[in-house]
């Protein structure tokens, strides 16, 4: 058993005895890790207020070779996003890539741009006031490239034509649309408007700090994270379901039904 040290974003924590935590942490030196804090919920813990969810750390850790847990010696708060933390909707789209993370990437797989990527995407909802979604549907593009199904839309898969005026027709399986003239070519299509398109490709090639300058109608935004979504779960076996998905939308419904309650009893 060595003592290591490691950089990481806290996934998830679940309590664990009466005073214990256990945290998943996606570091950049390991991968994700499981690692056990002990004592770390009692008042006067040295962990005190540096153990929450999506904050990024500096931690000690005995790594035990072959085994799925590891015990923390010490951790240092790097950053606690406190904008992020502040709102609970950035705090629930937070937790899509993490999510993604957690069932993604197996444990003990070093993957420092991929680590970069998600922190990346942390530090963008906390600095970002608007276009907070297109933040989250960059991080699934770039996402998927790193897992090796990147998709293409820079061309027709049979024609080579750029199409951007008029709707396209995107296959899962090949990751790649067919313009209007090509699509009886392929099965399994899904239509993409043009401004869907137009979107994902200025995604694909932005730093995501700038994801949330872009502006897409509503329509256009659900078309974009099905797609992606399906695509996702064509590819990567384990991102099946994703509850943090489904909370998004939730918590979207209830803020929508609390607006129009309002404007119903203003008018």
């Amino acid at each position: 058993m060595a003592l290591k040290k490691a950089y990481g974003i806290i996934l998830w924590s679940r309590k664990q005895g009466e005073t214990s935590k256990v945290l998943s942490v996606y570091t950049r030196e390991f991968g994700k890790l499981h690692v056990m804090a002990k004592g770390s919920r009692g008042t006067k813990s040295k962990y005190l207020g540096s153990l929450e969810t999506y904050y990024l750390i500096s931690m000690v850790f005995y790594h035990k070779e072959n085994r799925s847990m590891h015990y923390m010696s010490d951790v240092s708060l790097e950053e606690s996003f406190p904008r992020l933390h502040q709102r609970l909707g950035k705090l629930a789209l937070a937790s899509v890539p993490c999510e993604i993370i957690e069932k993604s990437e197996i444990d003990e797989h070093s993957h420092p741009q991929l680590f970069q990527h998600v922190l990346d995407t942390l530090y963008a909802l906390e600095n970002a006031e608007k276009g907070l979604k297109n933040i989250i549907r960059s991080f699934m593009i770039k996402f998927l490239s790193f897992a090796g199904f990147e998709p293409d839309f820079s061309q027709c898969m049979f024609c080579q034509k750029k199409e951007s005026q008029s709707d396209v027709f995107f296959s899962l399986k090949h990751g790649t649309f067919a313009c209007a003239d090509c699509r009886h070519e392929i099965e399994a299509i899904i239509p993409l408007s043009a401004e869907c398109l137009s979107l994902m490709r200025w995604l694909r090639q932005v730093p995501i700090s700038r994801a949330c300058e872009a502006r897409i109608s509503r329509t256009a935004g659900d078309d974009v994270d099905q797609l992606l979504v399906n695509y996702m779960r064509y590819h990567i076996e384990t991102i099946k379901k994703l509850k943090s998905l489904e909370y998004v939308k939730q918590l979207e419904s209830a803020l929508a039904n609390g607006t129009r309650k309002r404007t119903d009893q203003q008018a």
